[in-house]
């Protein structure tokens, strides 16, 4: 009998089974099969073959697929992942697997099986019955008995009315053809009567004929602006600079002929690319799952995709990352990959070229053979908060804003925080509310009277005065978005709105190019363009780069970088306030080099033996009880004695917020190649402590 490998999405290794019954002959690699697991059916892909029969393995319920559903190189990829990223097959498959259709599944006592095996109150197992009304359990026990009859497989997807021919004879009927033809697609028949203004019975002759029939929803056309491709340099493998048009046609040129793959951050930047492409495919979580699973099943000419899109069982000419050091690429959960390195894994596997292509190059691609394309020399202001008066905004900024005002442009303020204020601070004896479960400040929300925590969601009444020494003068610090916008109200007569992930003002107005004012945090680089924006304020630059992580720095200067190109055509004017006006980013800035604090950041990293020298790990414990929290840690790195070098341990140490949600958190750092650090993590229980391989953030705990 045959025994299958199979990887179901969950974080596990692949599980064994023996091959569905009276489906012996099947070729299963890569086909998804429906298994019980743990008393319940679970769908998963077969990855291998391989181990000898054994009277206790299980046999698998179905297979749900013709043809396979992965190639071996897809498999072989997620093999070579999961070792990469050290973590379970099951883990990556999850992460990069579409969703799987809805699925139909029937069940029923074999015929000539004795209805006295059945538990009471499964009499209607005689025939056949849809198996969402029964306890999974009871089903598992019937199934281990074999007396259970299964059929699995997966619904149809939604179907709509399509045109099929282009004219009729009768003009009467040929109306509705046209109709149809222009609407592109109907829900149903009686959609289509409305919209054409006629009775059902038109259009059921119009089926009946063969003019109209019922197919997948079709994609709709998407209007695209025709733009020259601009032939990238032979032998790149990396472009970066230039103005956001001019990388739109290095990427023409980069994938004029064949298939090919481009991989984009998050989805506001793929449409933002879309709209220039018309023959691309969409393939993001922002889909349908028909649309993914129609993507999935035919990947074919050029597929513009989210991370998911590594998995695509096509094997394209090239392989594109656009903005590679963008940290949306980094899984927030699951194996917590960093999707560029998947990339590159991709690519290698399947011998294709891989190119980046992005305004400012990572840390971590900067020596590959490149072309910089030149860019517009920033218009760009350096406030020093430490010579200048002016608090939270500078006289310069006010002058700006003003000329903002008297001219009807519009004008965007940067915050890193939501909130009224960073914290509440009594003048007197220094007090700060801070969080009963976090060692953070309580965020101030003015506008709602409550002190809120960021991480746990903690939220309580502001004290009238301060708890430790009754001082009435317990005093907003640190400026957020609630408070730039009062103070922008009390100065300007402009409109001013708000803009965050949480609360999103009606920007309509300002859209069509009305003048006003936002006050955003960084959820406006994935928002609408402001046609008229003529000024960015950065009201205090430190609150994007004084962070307890060593790429803060990077994200800072990508983010100067990306609100120069805030408006398409000419660049708004961008005002910096800082306490640090000579910070390398802001001088890159400034000398319109986007190389310049990239290649001063790499020499800085290899000089401490930090990612991309080497690569790094975070090992996370955390407990409600900090000397437990402590112990477990140091358990750790004494698994590490006698394996690990100095240089290849930093820690343990408390994280940057030692506490969140209750929880003592503590971090080990290991550093080293990817074989290197199998090696330490070899000897460690898995079971003690969160793994996040190539971390991005070391601010608050580690998903689940």
């Amino acid at each position: 009998m045959r025994v299958l490998e199979v990887a179901l999405p969950l974080p596990l290794p692949p599980l064994t089974y023996l091959a569905p019954l009276g489906q012996e002959a099947v070729d299963p690699v890569g086909l998804r099969v429906a298994v019980p697991f743990r008393g319940e059916v679970r769908l998963g892909v077969v990855v291998g073959e391989g181990g000898r029969p054994s009277p206790h393995l299980r046999h698998a319920i179905a297979y749900l697929d013709e043809a396979p559903y992965l190639r071996l190189e897809e498999i072989l990829f997620l093999e070579e992942a999961a070792r990469f990223l050290f973590a379970p097959l099951g883990q990556v498959l999850a992460d990069l697997l579409p969703p799987f259709p809805p699925l139909r599944h029937r069940v029923r006592l074999y015929p000539g099986a004795d209805p006295k095996v059945l538990p009471p109150g499964l009499q209607a197992l005689a025939t056949w019955q849809e198996a969402r009304g029964f306890d999974p359990k009871l089903l598992d026990l019937l199934r281990e008995a074999g007396v259970l009859e299964e059929e699995v497989a997966f619904k149809e997807g939604k179907r709509v009315l399509l045109p099929l021919r282009e004219r009729h004879p009768d003009p009467a009927l040929d109306g509705v053809l046209q109709t149809l033809r222009a609407l592109g697609q109907a829900e149903s028949l009686a959609a289509l009567a409305r919209a054409a203004g006629v009775g059902v019975g038109r259009v059921k002759r119009l089926l009946e004929e063969g003019y109209v029939g019922y197919g997948r929803p079709r994609p709709r056309p998407r209007p695209a602006q025709a733009l020259p491709p601009l032939p990238p340099p032979q032998g790149v493998e990396r472009v970066n600079g230039g103005r956001f048009l001019e990388r739109v046609r290095l990427l023409r040129g980069l994938v004029a002929e064949g298939e090919h793959l481009v991989l984009f951050p998050e989805v506001s930047l793929l449409e933002r690319f879309l709209a220039y492409f018309p023959e691309a495919r969409a393939y993001h979580g922002g889909l349908s799952w028909e649309e993914r699973e129609e993507v999935f099943r035919k990947p074919k000419g050029l597929v513009f995709a989210t991370y998911g899109g590594l998995l695509l069982p096509f094997t394209p000419r090239r392989l594109v990352v656009v903005e590679e050091g963008s940290e949306s690429y980094k899984l927030p959960s699951g194996s917590r990959a960093f999707v560029p390195l998947l990339a590159e894994l991709r690519a290698r596997l399947l011998g294709v070229p891989l190119v980046y292509l992005s305004l400012v190059p990572a840390v971590e691609v900067v020596d590959r053979p490149g072309k910089v394309f030149p860019v517009p020399k920033p218009r760009a202001v350096v406030v020093d908060l430490g010579a200048e008066k002016g608090y939270p905004l500078s006289g310069r900024a006010w002058a700006l804003l003003r000329q903002v005002e008297e001219r009807g442009r519009q004008a965007l303020v940067l915050s890193a925080r939501r909130s009224y204020s960073a914290f509440l601070l009594c003048a007197d004896c220094r007090f700060k509310p801070t969080c009963p479960d976090c060692a953070l400040p309580l965020r101030y929300h003015k506008e709602e009277g409550v002190l809120r925590c960021h991480q746990c969601g903690h939220q309580e009444t502001p004290p009238p005065l301060c708890p430790r020494c009754a001082s009435p003068l317990l005093e907003p610090r640190g400026p957020g978005l609630g408070w730039l916008q009062e103070e922008l109200k009390k100065g300007l007569s402009l409109p001013v709105l708000r803009y965050a992930k949480d609360a999103k003002d009606d920007l309509g107005p300002l859209l069509e190019g009305a003048p006003g004012v936002v006050v955003a945090t960084t959820a406006i680089l994935r928002g609408p363009v402001l046609p008229e924006l003529a000024l960015v304020v950065v009201p205090y630059a430190e609150g994007f780069f004084l962070e307890s992580d060593f790429r803060a720095a990077e994200r800072y200067h990508r983010l100067l970088w990306a609100l120069t190109e805030l408006r398409p055509g000419r660049r708004p004017l961008l005002l910096l306030q800082t306490y640090h006006p000579h910070h390398p980013a802001h001088r890159a800035l400034l000398q319109a080099d986007v190389e310049a604090f990239v290649r001063e950041e790499r020499d800085l990293r290899e000089r401490h033996r930090y990612p991309p020298a080497l690569r790094m790990v975070k090992l996370e414990v955390a407990h409600r009880r900090e000397e437990k929290a402590l112990e477990q840690a140091f358990a750790l790195l004494e698994a590490l004695q006698g394996v690990a070098g100095p240089e290849e341990v930093l820690g343990p140490a408390p994280a940057p917020v030692p506490r969140v949600k209750g929880l003592y958190v503590y971090h080990l750092l290991l550093r080293g190649s990817t074989e290197r650090l199998r090696e330490l993590l070899a000897p460690l229980d898995r079971r003690r402590f969160k793994l996040d391989p190539d971390p991005h953030r070391f601010v608050g705990l580690l998903e689940d």
